[in-house]
C-alpha cells in the first residue's frame, strides 16, 4: 500500500485562491450589515446621537473667572 505524502508546495497549490474568496465573503457580509442598518433606520439614530455628543463637547461654555 503506497501512501502518497504531499509536499508543502502541492498543498499550497490546492489552496490557491482561497484568500480572495475569503475577502469577497467578508465584503459581502459587511455590505449586508450596512444594508440592514440603512433599511432599518437605526443609522439615522446613530448619526443623531453622534451629532448630539459632538454638540455637547464643542458648545461647552468657558468657565467664568
Amino acid at each position: 500500500m503506497d501512501l502518497e505524502i504531499r509536499t508543502r508546495r502541492e498543498m499550497a497549490k490546492s489552496d490557491r485562491g482561497e484568500g480572495a474568496v475569503s475577502y469577497i465573503a467578508v465584503i459581502i457580509l459587511i455590505a449586508a450589515i450596512l444594508g440592514a442598518i440603512a433599511v432599518s433606520g437605526i443609522g439615522q439614530k446613530i448619526a443623531n446621537g453622534i451629532g448630539t455628543g459632538i454638540d455637547k463637547v464643542t458648545s461647552a461654555q468657558p468657565k467664568a473667572s
